[in-house]
């Protein structure tokens, strides 16, 4: 019918552009996608499925978009220019704009549960099961539910998708891996670190990751650095070890924490019966000072080629006309600005991995503490230096760890409009939903006296605030839930 043949086609135009870090005509998610679709239905429904809740997602938040059936031609009609959400617009949405007070169109819903039902006879079969438009299925559903809320099973989803890993034999073993193995890897160690669980994809999975030759790796694919990723793929097991029993009457010792020289750490009782948690700790933190990001794998505008060949005709970034070529010294000097902007964001990623560290290491310390905002300065610092679209807008992991340790109100303003940024640029509605968790820190954070001042820390965090490890998450009693679990890239 001519709407699906719409949502296919704006699937093509619009999510193809923005699901990547950067378009280009050999992008697998309209290369490989689409033309497996048209040869299986499951596959094909989760497209729709996906297209539609897009659609909702930019009308939830006020943001313009290709219309239908007022369109005669969809095909032929790109998208409409973006209608940017401000920090004023933003709160006139808050508080209305939750998923679960306005759902998805039907349309969207009846697409995802035959997505599901036609998946589900996939899955039933040993030989279809293995086949690529299976995995693909799945990849697409986690998107949509990204798009949808950023909320869901994902454990369960993940748990799913690793089973059906080692059913078609990927690994260092066989040697096979492609670049949907390499996504799910990279959303199920993300999201552990947040949701309070160990990932499920790690080992010999990350090695692949790290050994790819593919133009489409990590980097061009989510915007983070593979090395890096393997020091952060690693938090989510620091963060579980901080929750082992300790020795009785260890979170008694008194440690001299109120005075805060702004240069010190604070001191801390390793010798508290979690030795694999400081062991693990200290030798991640080192590594992650010692670090520094490189351009051999960087995602850049430039090495996407997007001047010569590229398929899109998304409006999201601008392209040379046809048949010209820059002059030399200026491609040059571009792709040393854009390399620029990704080592920036590298250590944005760096810096917010520490923050997550020291919060596990310190969950009785307030938020103002110096060894908090020494390292939300340096996060902030580099996030100014990258550009809020592209690869600025793959950054909610490190900006949603920062976010939550914010006391200054103009930090809380950078974050804040970056959030919204990336909602603009991509339009997944799980930009917003991280940044409601992040209001609901702050305002709880205000109705405590906390007046966005920093104050050093003369005072020591409430009573309650002084558990250990994970759970000093700021997030935690936010969003804690055995089930549902919150997906922020």
């Amino acid at each position: 019918s001519p709407h699906l043949r719409f949502l296919v086609d704006y699937y093509d135009k619009t999510i193809c552009s923005v699901i990547v870090v950067f378009d280009g005509h050999n992008n697998p998610f309209r290369r490989k996608i689409l033309s497996m679709a048209f040869q299986n239905s499951a596959l094909l429904e989760a497209v729709f499925a996906l297209s539609q809740s897009h659609l909702q997602s930019r009308k939830r938040m006020g943001l313009s978009t290709v219309s239908y059936p007022e369109i005669a031609s969809p095909i032929m009609t790109p998208t409409s220019p973006h209608s940017p959400m401000t920090p004023d617009s933003y709160r006139s949405h808050s508080s209305d704009c939750s998923p679960s007070i306005h759902g998805i169109p039907d349309s969207a819903i009846r697409h995802k549960n035959n997505c599901t039902r036609l998946l589900q006879n996939h899955l039933a079969d040993s030989v279809a099961s293995k086949e690529d438009p299976v995995s693909a299925t799945l990849l697409i559903l986690l998107f949509y539910h990204l798009c949808d809320s950023g909320v869901g099973m994902f454990k369960t989803h993940l748990a799913g998708v690793k089973r059906l890993m080692m059913m078609r034999e990927v690994g260092t073993e066989t040697g096979r891996w492609g670049w949907m193995e390499t996504i799910f890897c990279w959303l199920d160690n993300m999201c552990s670190s947040i949701n309070n669980r160990e990932a499920q994809l790690r080992g010999g999975y990350l090695d692949m990751i790290r050994d790819s030759s593919d133009e489409w790796g990590l980097e061009s694919l989510t915007g983070c650095n593979r090395d890096l990723f393997m020091r952060l793929a690693g938090l989510g097991r620091i963060n579980i070890l901080s929750q082992m029993p300790t020795t009785p009457g260890a979170e008694n010792v008194h440690l001299d924490d109120v005075n805060d020289d702004g240069k010190s750490e604070p001191a801390r009782n390793e010798n508290d019966g979690r030795r694999d948690f400081w062991l693990a700790w200290n030798a991640m933190k080192s590594d992650l000072y010692e670090w520094r990001p490189t351009t051999h794998h960087a995602a850049t505008f430039s090495r996407m080629n997007l001047d010569r060949g590229s398929e899109s005709t998304s409006p999201r970034k601008a392209k040379s006309p046809p048949g010209f070529a820059p002059p030399t010294a200026h491609a040059k000097a571009k792709e040393a600005v854009e390399m620029n902007h990704w080592l920036h964001a590298c250590n944005v990623y760096r810096y917010a991995a520490i923050l997550y560290l020291d919060r596990l290491a310190y969950p009785h310390l307030p938020s103002s503490h110096s060894i908090f905002q020494n390292t939300i300065r340096e996060v902030l610092d580099h996030v100014a230096c990258v550009p809020p679209v592209g690869l600025g807008s793959r950054l909610l992991w490190p900006l949603f760890i920062t976010g939550s340790e914010c006391v200054v109100d103009a930090h809380k303003t950078l974050i804040r409009e970056r959030c919204l940024d990336m909602q603009n640029d991509v339009g997944f509605f799980n930009k917003f939903s991280s940044l409601d968790v992040l209001e609901k820190i702050w305002k709880s954070d205000e109705e405590e006296g906390n007046s966005g001042i920093f104050a050093g820390a003369r005072r020591l965090g409430k009573p309650e605030n002084r558990s250990i490890g994970g759970r000093g998450l700021r997030w935690r009693k936010i969003i804690g839930s055995d089930k549902m679990e919150y997906l922020m890239i």
